[in-house]
């Protein structure tokens, strides 16, 4: 009886931790910087899954991503929209505190210094990540 409540336990488990790594990604055919999130993502064992698309604003809306928070890609992970160059740890963090009242996370325009901008092995550094909920209020989630 306990090794299949500890089978099903790990099971589940699993379960769980498959479906937060999958990664809906939208962005422009044409969007190098994008596919280089998209390669970082990948390399740390997300499944990445890209849409390409000239327009994705509904997907936005639907997830209250204000104006001032806008970047050149946007992904769905579990149910968060992930805005522009916003690095793993943040992503991971959030998945694992998943804050009811935060919609999604976002690194507003295109730090230079940021996962996919910064040259390889660069330090990501001198941007802000930002979180926003459905009303599009902004809070500082991580500085770097």
């Amino acid at each position: 009886m306990a090794i299949r409540f500890s089978a099903a336990l790990l099971a589940a488990a699993f379960s769980f931790s498959s479906a937060a790594t999958e990664v809906l990604l939208y962005k422009s055919p044409s969007c190098g910087c994008c596919q280089e999130w998209a390669d970082i993502l990948e390399g740390k064992g997300y499944q990445v899954k890209v849409q390409t698309e000239r327009d994705w604003s509904e997907v936005r809306r639907a997830h209250g991503l204000p104006p001032q928070a806008l970047s050149c890609h946007s992904a769905i992970i579990d149910g968060y929209l992930i805005e522009g160059h916003v690095p793993v740890a943040d992503i991971k963090r959030l998945l694992a505190e998943r804050p009811e009242h935060i919609a999604g996370l976002s690194a507003p325009g295109m730090p230079m210094h940021s996962p996919g901008m910064a040259a390889p092995g660069e330090v990501y550094r001198d941007f802000d990540v930002v979180s926003f909920d459905k009303d599009g209020k902004l809070t500082l989630f991580n500085a770097y």
